[in-house]
């Protein structure tokens, strides 16, 4: 089994199950979901802070209720499916991944991550 293909099984599998149990289960509500260490260790936001709660307002079509759990997740689910789609692209098809998991793009998207960081744990953020 080639690299490309456990990817494939892994997305076609994972991705599915994992939206199932982020429609079904509330992470707001539900005790057992996973919370962020970061934020319990030091009171402050992670860049992923609200990102199961939004996931959940997504999967229900609730897009302004998705966006002030986390919108940088939800801002950046159109380019994680691109990098998704990429990374198993069919034959032939290698535009795409020149500029989705470019270098350049990359980088651009870490610093944005980290700015995220950043301005949601400033005095600016509502």
């Amino acid at each position: 089994m080639t690299r490309k293909t456990l990817i494939v099984i892994t997305l076609a599998t994972t991705v599915p199950a994992l939206a199932a149990v982020y429609y079904f289960v509330d992470p707001a509500a539900a005790v057992w979901v996973p919370k962020c260490p970061f934020r319990l260790l030091t009171g402050l936001d992670c860049p992923a802070c609200g990102t199961q709660r939004a996931l959940h307002s997504v999967l229900h079509g609730a897009w302004a209720e998705a966006l002030e759990f986390n919108p940088f997740a939800v801002v950046s689910l159109p380019y994680l499916a691109l990098v998704a789609y990429t990374t198993v692209r069919p034959p032939g098809k290698k535009n795409a991944l020149r500029y989705v998991q470019h270098p350049a793009t990359v980088h651009i998207y870490l610093a944005a991550i980290v700015a995220w960081w950043i301005l949601r744990n400033t005095p600016l953020w509502p």
